[in-house]
């Protein structure tokens, strides 16, 4: 009977601290800070190089919609890493906030053609739920017959239409698509421009980028197109603090380029470089990705490693935090040490951030080499993160430091 009831007393001890929240525990002389346990975060596989007969999923594009369901979009390419190569778009839903994941659905196949650079936008007024790919032919690499499509679920991405083709909706006159994002689009949420749907694009005269923001005031019937920014590459849009837009770019040699929009996304100011954010330097850097949340403003992208003549040095990938909308990031916490490439930032309803990211076991990705990368190099990743995230007093503390102080 004793031993029974040491042994009942173990079970409920467990399930009791199996129950407590994200918090590290502190010494009582430094109550005064909030830390979240690394050890809180939870992450899974989803997508693995080589499942389903596919060499590799890349490019990844992340959101939930009002019921919680997580949407995870990627490239799958067919035969090859190399961009431009076979590539269909390819989707998994996830209807327990990440723990498991469906299985694949196509959603544009592309055949011998290549669908590139997934831009997934939630419409939570009406729960449409829109996915933006551009088509790059087998033939033609010059962006000159590239064509822009959309394809819309309205049952939480269960089914969804026939992709169409809007190329001449949202590319402006002589001009041509090279891209969306990646990564995914937004919702405004500030009263000026209230449930304005936003769309990041690449777009070419044939000599040189230009970004614009391709928006709808109304749900996605109709679309508008921006004036073009200030520079061209791939980037993410986020609102923060609320009316005002960031984006944040990749820049040459590593380097984050921002600019402001306070018109919703119509027009750009003059852009700047952020040097308080790192990233890697390898193919001129690497895609990052930001989530605004009011005043708080989230980036994530790798940091950058040394690299070697057989590695890349994209990883180390870390997520940053600004209070104040991207002007200063005094927030910053590393949560994979091996490769990391391009990411995707999304929020749960009940406050919970969700991140996806390309990654792998290696000190950086295997470059590329006569024929392709090694068979299982890549896998797509989700971090599922504390909603103590989002209060101002707390940040990770990693198990290294907590176990030297206790």
């Amino acid at each position: 009977m004793i031993k029974s009831l040491f042994f009942t007393f173990i079970i409920i001890a467990l399930s009791v601290r199996g129950a407590e929240s994200s918090k590290c525990r502190l010494p009582d002389d430094d109550r005064a800070k909030a830390v979240i346990c690394k050890d809180s975060v939870y992450k899974i596989t989803v997508f693995n190089a080589g499942d389903e007969g596919v060499d590799s999923y890349r490019i990844p594009s992340l959101v939930s919609d009002e019921n919680g369901i997580l949407l995870l979009f990627c490239e799958a390419r067919k035969i090859s890493s190399t961009d431009k190569t076979p590539t269909d778009i390819v989707l998994k839903r996830s209807t327990d906030n990440g723990k498991t994941w469906s299985n694949m659905t196509i959603i544009a196949e592309g055949g011998n053609n290549a669908f590139m650079d997934p831009c997934a936008l939630v419409d939570k007024v009406s729960g449409r739920i829109f996915v933006f790919t551009t088509l790059w032919p087998v033939d033609n690499h010059s962006t000159r017959l590239n064509t822009a499509w959309v394809s819309t679920s309205d049952d939480g991405g269960l089914t969804w239409s026939v992709p169409r083709d809007i190329t001449r909706e949202i590319v402006a006159p002589n001009h041509f698509i090279g891209g969306f994002g990646p990564g995914s689009g937004l919702q405004m949420t500030g009263d000026k421009y209230k449930n304005r749907l936003i769309v990041p694009t690449r777009q070419t005269d044939g000599q040189r980028i230009k970004n614009r923001t391709v928006y709808s005031d109304d749900l996605g019937k109709t679309w508008q197109i921006g004036a073009p920014a200030p520079d061209g590459g791939e980037f993410q849009i986020a609102e923060a603090p609320k009316n005002r837009l960031i984006y944040n770019l990749r820049g040459p040699k590593g380097k984050r380029i921002v600019a402001e929009s306070h018109d919703g996304g119509v027009s750009w100011n003059n852009s700047h470089i952020d040097f308080q954010l790192q990233s890697s330097v390898d193919y001129g850097g690497c895609q990052g990705s930001m989530l605004g949340i009011d005043g708080m403003l989230f980036y994530t992208g790798p940091a950058g490693g040394l690299g070697s003549e057989s590695n890349e040095d994209r990883q180390y990938f870390k997520i940053y935090r600004s209070l104040n909308a991207g002007e200063t990031w005094k927030d910053n916490f590393l949560l994979f040490n091996k490769a990391a490439g391009y990411s995707c930032i999304t929020q749960l309803p009940d406050g919970r951030l969700v991140i996806v990211f390309e990654t792998g076991d290696s000190d950086g990705f295997p470059k590329m080499t006569p024929g392709n990368r090694p068979p299982g190099w890549m896998r797509l990743d989700v971090i599922i993160l504390s909603k103590d995230i989002m209060k101002k007093t707390d940040w990770f503390m990693d198990t290294a430091r907590r176990k030297t102080m206790n």
